[in-house]
């Protein structure tokens, strides 16, 4: 049993195994989960725009031991009120690169998502490359941010828009 995690919850309520615990945040995060890129405008950058990803549960603060535990597990990570509904729902929050490529894809490489697996990948190949600094050159930054809109197009600026006004910022044409 996962005595160690009985602070938290009767471990009588817990998987007996700690494999059996990570099927189980597997599956939470399948129905509860996040694997999430915003792309935010920030003029202080070199191209006036940051690719933010962020992995991310939702449950209701009642369920909030869940969420603590799942911060242990990862031994990374806070858990903060969902804005928008502070009163009501939690959100443990992963948005520190390292943390996501140290912790968070290697645990979802090896115990993998079924729902979220072609977003977890993506959401994979844009943290390794910010991780490797793809982000830095004209060319690197636009295939990270098309991966992004691949993941989700239904953004507050288009895609054509942000590359748009990055070839501008720079004063190159880049391909991508």
């Amino acid at each position: 049993m996962l005595y160690e995690l009985s602070d938290l919850m009767d471990p009588k309520k817990l998987p007996r195994r700690r494999k059996y615990l990570y099927y189980y945040i597997v599956g939470l995060v399948d129905g509860e989960g996040c694997f999430s890129v915003s792309i935010k405008k920030q003029e202080n950058t070199k191209f006036g725009w940051v690719i933010d990803p962020v992995f991310h549960i939702t449950q209701r603060k009642e369920h909030a031991a869940v969420l603590e535990i799942i911060k242990r597990v990862f031994n990374c990570g806070r858990i903060i009120p969902k804005p928008g509904q502070e009163d009501t729902m939690l959100q443990y929050i992963v948005d520190s690169r390292r943390h996501l490529a140290e912790v968070i894809i290697p645990f979802f490489n090896k115990h993998k998502p079924i729902i979220k697996q072609k977003e977890f990948e993506a959401f994979k190949e844009i943290v390794q490359g910010l991780q490797k600094g793809e982000h830095r050159s004209p060319e690197g930054f636009i295939k990270l941010l098309k991966k992004a809109y691949e993941m989700s197009s239904d953004r507050k600026y288009s895609l054509d828009e942000i590359i748009s006004q990055v070839k501008k910022r720079v004063g190159t044409t880049p391909t991508g």
